[in-house]
């Protein structure tokens, strides 16, 4: 995965994303999970509101399927 192939398809709480990184991978979807709570807390400073403290990219190509599946799997809860 190149990086300025990427492309952000979901932000959100960690524990969302984690299933929507298990959802991605289920249908071979590689993804990358930036966590800046995380990161914030490794590096000894203040970080973001835990709602929105994930993001999830997907490369340009997956973007549609993994759209669509993050949709699917957000109207059903």
């Amino acid at each position: 995965m190149k990086e300025h192939d990427l492309v952000s398809v979901y932000v959100g709480s960690g524990i969302n994303a984690r299933y929507v990184e298990a959802l991605l991978s289920q249908s071979n979807i590689s993804s990358l999970l930036k966590n800046e709570l995380q990161e914030a807390a490794h590096g000894g400073y203040g970080g973001p509101n835990t709602d929105d403290s994930c993001e999830i990219f997907v490369e340009q190509q997956d973007y549609e399927l993994a759209e669509k599946l993050i949709f699917e799997y957000m109207n059903s809860k």
